[in-house]
């Protein structure tokens, strides 16, 4: 019997949790609907938040004690999202020569644009925000994606005697590039994404193979 009411008492707690979650999830998803329609972060409080994800009012407050810590939970959110593309898109390195990845990387960035507009605009609002915990948060996520890109661009190369140090610069200029695509791209029409892209794919693979040019041409100097 005993065994039995620990049994029950998980299950509980693991629904509680699970609706806890969800409820959590769905507030989060209201306050980027709202951002899409136009709002700014800063215009919104928790009791709109709380209408627009069709729940009381006071009981927003048990999952969010203010806007910041809202706010600080769109951001990872956002992020998440991000995170989850520029993964997808690495993933494809491991089995392509580095330049097919690097076009499977920009495709699925477009995509992720397309998909998370409304995440990405967020984000982009709340690098300017005063608090500084927002840009940090932001900060440090990108820079693990940076570290990312460079480790499995380092995997994807054939090159031989190409060491971590160049990939972390090519990897950090690609970002830049991908950052600015995300900028500009964020208010086109999504036609003319797809030809900013291929604007962006010759600017990667010049950094690439520049890249491998001042290696080699380095190499033979020395």
């Amino acid at each position: 019997m005993k065994q039995a009411n620990t049994s029950n008492a998980v299950k509980n707690t693991k629904k509680r949790t699970d609706r806890k979650e969800a409820t959590r999830h769905r507030i989060l998803m209201a306050a980027l609907q709202l951002v899409d329609e136009g709002r700014t972060p800063g215009e919104l409080g928790l009791r709109e938040v709380a209408r627009a994800a069709g729940m009381a009012a006071p009981s927003i407050y048990n999952h969010f004690a203010n806007m910041d810590e809202l706010g600080l939970a769109l951001v990872d959110e956002c992020l998440s999202r991000l995170r989850s593309t520029a993964r997808t898109a690495r993933n494809h390195m491991a089995n392509a020569d580095l330049e097919k990845a690097l076009q499977v990387l920009l495709k699925q960035f477009l995509q992720g644009i397309n998909e998370y507009e409304s995440a990405l605009r967020l984000l982009i609002m709340q690098w300017f925000n005063p608090n500084a915990e927002y840009r940090r948060t932001i900060h440090r996520e990108l820079s693990i994606m940076r570290q990312d890109l460079a480790e499995n661009m380092q995997q994807a190369a054939s090159e031989k005697g190409f060491g971590r140090e160049e990939f972390a610069v090519e990897s950090d200029a690609i970002f830049s590039l991908l950052i600015t695509f995300i900028l500009n791209a964020i208010d086109m029409e999504k036609s003319k994404r797809e030809a900013r892209l291929k604007i962006i794919e010759k600017q990667v693979l010049m950094i690439v193979f520049g890249s491998r040019f001042l290696n080699a041409n380095n190499k033979n100097t020395t």
